[in-house]
C-alpha cells in the first residue's frame, strides 16, 4: 500500500472504482465517513457521506446537472449540493421588472456539505485530505460525518451514476 504523504491519506486505487461510480469510505485517521465520485475519467471527488440536513445516505443519491452545476440529490428530502463545492443550492426566482415573468435561477444556501481536497498520484492512487482537521468553523454535515456507511438493506456499497440534466440556466 502506497504511505501517506504531507495529510493526504491513502484511500484505494482508482481503478478499484469504476468512472461513473461512487462508493463510501472511512478516511483512516478520524474514521470520518465520506462518499468517492467517479465523475469522469481521472475526476474525482470527496464529500461527506451523509447529507447536512437530516444525515441521509448520499451513496444512493442522484448525479444531476442543475444551471450547470454538479450536484448530487439526497434521496430522502431531495436536497442538492454541489459536489465540488458543497454548497446547498436551489432553483429561486429572480424577479426581473414587475410587468415581465420571473427567471428560475440557482441560488445557494451557502456551503453546506464538507469537501475532501482529492489528489490522484501515480496515476492510480486516490488520496484524499480530510478538510475538518484544520478547519475551526464548523459545517453542517459535521454533524452527521461520524455515523456509520448505512444504505437500504439491498443497496451495496458502491454504486453507479446516472447524470441527470434538469435545468440549464442561460
Amino acid at each position: 500500500m502506497p504511505q501517506e504523504a504531507d495529510n493526504f491519506e491513502y484511500i484505494c486505487r482508482l481503478d478499484e472504482i469504476e468512472v461513473g461510480c461512487k462508493r463510501c469510505f472511512y478516511l483512516p485517521s478520524s474514521h470520518r465517513s465520506v462518499l468517492l465520485i467517479h465523475l469522469r475519467q481521472g475526476e474525482v471527488f470527496c464529500i461527506d457521506q451523509t447529507c447536512y440536513h437530516h444525515g441521509g445516505p448520499l451513496l444512493e443519491g442522484d448525479i444531476e446537472e442543475i444551471g450547470g452545476k454538479t450536484v448530487i440529490t439526497c434521496p430522502w428530502h431531495h436536497y442538492h449540493i454541489a459536489i465540488d463545492t458543497g454548497e446547498g443550492l436551489y432553483m429561486g426566482i429572480q424577479p426581473t421588472t414587475p410587468s415581465a415573468s420571473h427567471i428560475a435561477v440557482v441560488k445557494s444556501k451557502g456551503v453546506k456539505q464538507r469537501t475532501h481536497s482529492v489528489e490522484i498520484r501515480n496515476y492510480n492512487h486516490i488520496y484524499v485530505a480530510d478538510t475538518s482537521i484544520n478547519d475551526t468553523n464548523p459545517i453542517e454535515s459535521d454533524l452527521y460525518a461520524f455515523q456509520p456507511i448505512h444504505t437500504s438493506p439491498n443497496h451495496p456499497n458502491s454504486s453507479r451514476i446516472a447524470l441527470h440534466s434538469h435545468i440549464s440556466i442561460i
